[in-house]
């Protein structure tokens, strides 16, 4: 099954209202944040294919710095930029991606994820998802918005999540209310991007096969 077609069957489920704690009234809201923001033609300001790479130095679960030159080093690289692990969305995103990690390291290409959250969350995805590409901390989302992809999340909307007892102030360890939309990017050698989507309404997401279709034109 595609990764689409999972996510729209997890959305229908969850307006059915067969995903608590989420109702239809937290949808409302949500759904009308993630489109405001997707008709404020956020996504001019993305980078785009042809545009040149932002290089990185980010630290893993461990806290072990992982260098955007050392990866390219060997090959394309791609990186994916997800919420947290507290996204199903995301999570659903990780597994497939865990699922295509085999054929990109076979056409000799890097794969990683970036994320806002701080390691605790990092290893939390790391281990919910079974994931063997490294997992990366975007502190305050300094990354994410060097492509275009960070914003800042409306007080109703943060008013929502706190009422699931989520507290970003601790899930990314600083007090921006930023978050990431969902993106995917890929680098070649040569330090220009030949792959980039990004999705400012959460629910929809980069098909895995599609990135590895662009790694394999690469060749």
């Amino acid at each position: 099954m595609k990764l689409n077609d999972r996510l729209r069957e997890y959305r229908a489920r969850q307006e059915a209202g067969d995903v608590p704690p989420i109702t239809n009234d937290h949808l409302e809201v949500i759904y009308r944040h993630a489109h405001r923001l997707a008709d404020s033609n956020v996504a001019e300001r993305v980078l785009h294919a042809g545009d040149a790479f932002p290089e990185f130095a980010l630290p893993d679960e461990s806290g072990t710095m992982v260098t955007s030159a050392e990866l390219l080093e060997r090959g394309p690289l791609a990186v994916v930029f997800y919420r947290g692990a507290w996204c199903d969305y995301c999570n659903f995103e990780l597994e497939a991606l865990e699922e295509a990690y085999p054929r990109i390291r076979e056409l000799g290409a890097e794969l990683v994820a970036v994320s806002p959250v701080t390691m605790p969350h990092l290893r939390a995805a790391i281990r919910r998802n079974r994931i063997s590409y490294p997992i990366l901390s975007d502190a305050g989302n300094a990354y994410a918005a060097r492509f275009g992809l960070s914003y800042v999340m409306d007080p109703e909307l943060l008013q929502v999540w706190a009422g699931f007892g989520m507290d970003f102030r601790k899930i990314n360890g600083d007090d921006s209310a930023t978050m990431p939309m969902p993106g995917v990017f890929l680098s070649g050698t040569d330090r220009v991007l030949r792959f980039a989507q990004a999705h400012p309404l959460h629910w929809e997401r980069s098909e895995p096969a599609d990135l590895v279709a662009a790694i394999e034109a690469l060749r």
